[in-house]
């Protein structure tokens, strides 16, 4: 009478254990694609970020007011797009020279660096013209536009 019963027994706790079995590993599977909805929507957000293709132009402009509120004087821009297809992103290379007292640059470049999500400093050259209280500074940047 006892054996049927205790087999019976073992039997429902073997299936309580698969049960349990199936539900961790649907957690888990639940846990991994939440991380991998979660990195899906910060890479969006992340991209998001960088200015449209479009507002180039007023990324330009806002670097040129930049350095006029600084007193600076730009004497040559030009930039160069080139398109990033793994990361579909275009990047643009800027060359642009400035002109002014050292502290007005330090200050442009500070703010430059604040735009460090989409805009990097690649390259900079800092020359002191002699005889003058200006220095000229040669910058390369990198915009990374959507």
């Amino acid at each position: 009478l006892l054996l049927p019963t205790r087999e019976a027994h073992l039997d429902l706790e073997g299936r309580i254990r698969d049960l349990e079995r199936n539900v961790q590993s649907l957690q888990r599977e639940g846990r991994s694609s939440e991380t991998l909805l979660t990195a899906m929507r910060e890479s969006e957000e992340f991209l998001q970020g960088f200015p449209r293709r479009a507002d180039l132009v007023g990324l330009m402009g806002r670097l040129t007011k930049l350095a006029g509120s600084l007193a600076l004087h730009v004497p040559d821009t030009d930039y160069r797009p080139s398109e990033i297809k793994e990361a579909a992103l275009t990047k643009v290379t800027v060359q642009m020279g400035v002109e002014g007292a050292y502290d007005k640059i330090r200050r442009f470049l500070y703010e430059l660096e604040g735009m460090r999500r989409f805009l990097v400093i690649e390259r900079l050259s800092l020359r002191d013209l002699k005889g003058t209280a200006t220095l000229q500074v040669q910058l390369q940047l990198a915009m990374y536009l959507r």
